[in-house]
């Protein structure tokens, strides 16, 4: 899988597709609300990668995405080496996947496309995951 990212960066204070990441220059390209190129410095930017995996909608599912099983929202979160997981609600932390095998992994995505849905992100939405008493 070749990875696939998105941007948020504070200045524009929008989500992005990132198109290109050019570390000699430190920018990130991605396209306008127009379609038009653009590049903006890495300063102030958070890249958030795929996680290959699909919500209920057919929504790709990408870091920082608030998704729920319609109970409960839950942040997607990356550790370098485990993968992807979300919090559950006990705080628990929860992989998308039990198994490094790709046949379990088949197995986890189409469970996650069935169950969890994609209903904001922690940039747009913070609101979404603030506790009501």
């Amino acid at each position: 899988m070749i990875p696939k990212y998105r941007m948020w960066n504070e200045i524009i204070s929008r989500l992005h597709s990132v198109d290109g990441l050019y570390f000699d220059r430190e920018v990130v390209q991605y396209k306008d609300e127009v379609g038009a190129s653009r590049f903006i410095k890495f300063k102030n930017t958070t890249l958030m990668q795929s996680t290959g995996l699909f919500d209920k909608n057919g929504k790709e599912i990408f870091e920082g995405d608030i998704v729920t099983d319609g109970e409960f929202a839950r942040i997607v979160q990356y550790h370098q080496t485990l993968g992807f997981y979300m919090f559950d609600e006990e705080g628990n932390e929860r992989f998308f996947s039990d198994s490094a095998t790709l046949e379990d992994f088949e197995e986890d995505a189409k469970i996650v496309s069935e169950i969890l849905e994609i209903i904001g992100n922690v940039y747009e939405n913070p609101e979404l995951l603030e506790v009501t008493e």
